[in-house]
This record gives C-alpha cells, structure tokens and sequence, in this order.
C-alpha cells in the first residue's frame, strides 16, 4: 500500500511539472495578446523546456516502476 501511495504522488508530481509551464504560457499568450514583440527572452523557454523534460522524466520512472511492481505480484 506505501508503494502505491508513492508511485501515485510521483504521477501528480509529473503531471504538475509538464502541465504547469503549459498553463503559464497559455496565459501568457491571452494576457499579452497576439503581438509581434515577444515579451519573454530565451531563458524562459529554456526554463520551461526543463520543466516539461523533468515531468516526463518523473513520469517514465514513476511507469517503470509500476511496471515493475506489477512484474513482482504476476
């Protein structure tokens, strides 16, 4: 039961990481608008590409080790 509690707070965890940087840019886009002048430089798609690699990084894990787990009660 700990196990399962785990893989699941690593699941929201990989969740919040990939779709928290969506969200943002999203947001970003309404508020701004459409306009030419891009208002965020280099680092903030840099720091977003981290995010979005973190969450399906923490999610491919958190899969593996279910598989596993499944492996071990089959």
């Amino acid at each position: 039961m700990q196990s399962e509690d785990y893989l699941h707070a690593l699941e929201t965890m990989g969740r919040i990481l990939l779709l928290t940087p969506l969200l943002v840019a999203l947001a970003h886009l309404i508020f701004i608008g459409f306009e030419n002048e891009p208002k965020l430089g280099p680092e903030a798609g840099f720091s977003t590409g981290l995010m979005i690699a973190a969450g399906l990084f923490t999610l491919i894990y958190a899969a593996i080790l279910r598989f596993r787990e499944g492996l071990r009660k089959g």
